[in-house]
């Protein structure tokens, strides 16, 4: 039986379809792996674009609940955070900042609020650019271990993120 969406969310219905979409998409990678048809484990990084209160933490956290039930994240836990959490405003230190977020956020959803906020391109003293290499090493050689969601507006989401939003 597929996961279904949190019953609680009012409207919302494109997510509700996406969510089934991505639990019958592993429930088959699942299947997959027990017939020994080989499957890459899916990259399950993603978006949510929205306005303030449109539901993007509340649906999150659903995501990691049912991503944990489904066996794609060990612990099921989300691990919420903004800029001020991984950035720091000295050189150097955004590193370590960064990978102590990530090890706290291993085994479930690490959700980055506001994640255009990450790199002030217009600032050269920013060093939200070091936070950014650190995530995406991990996301790209730890992906099994870890989700990454990335939210905001979705018009500055776009200015920040276009290829990931095309």
């Amino acid at each position: 039986m597929l996961v279904q969406p949190a019953r609680e969310l009012v409207g919302l219905r494109p997510v509700k379809t996406r969510i089934r979409e991505i639990a019958a998409r592993l429930v088959i990678d699942r299947i997959r792996c027990e017939f020994g048809l080989g499957s890459d484990h899916p990259s399950l990084h993603m978006t949510h674009t929205g306005n303030p209160a449109s539901g993007k933490t509340t649906v999150g956290l659903r995501l990691a609940e049912i991503l944990h039930r489904l066996g794609y994240v060990r612990k099921g836990h989300l691990v919420a955070v903004t800029r001020d959490d991984l950035v720091c405003q000295s050189i150097g230190h955004a590193a370590p900042k960064t990978k102590e977020v990530l090890k706290r956020a291993l085994g479930g959803v690490l959700f980055i609020d506001e994640a255009y906020y990450l790199y002030r391109q217009d600032n050269e003293r920013d060093y939200g650019q070091e936070s950014i290499e650190i995530l995406l090493q991990v996301m790209e050689n730890q992906g099994d271990e870890l989700v990454v969601i990335l939210t905001g507006y979705k018009d500055r989401m776009a200015q920040c993120f276009p290829p990931i939003l095309a």
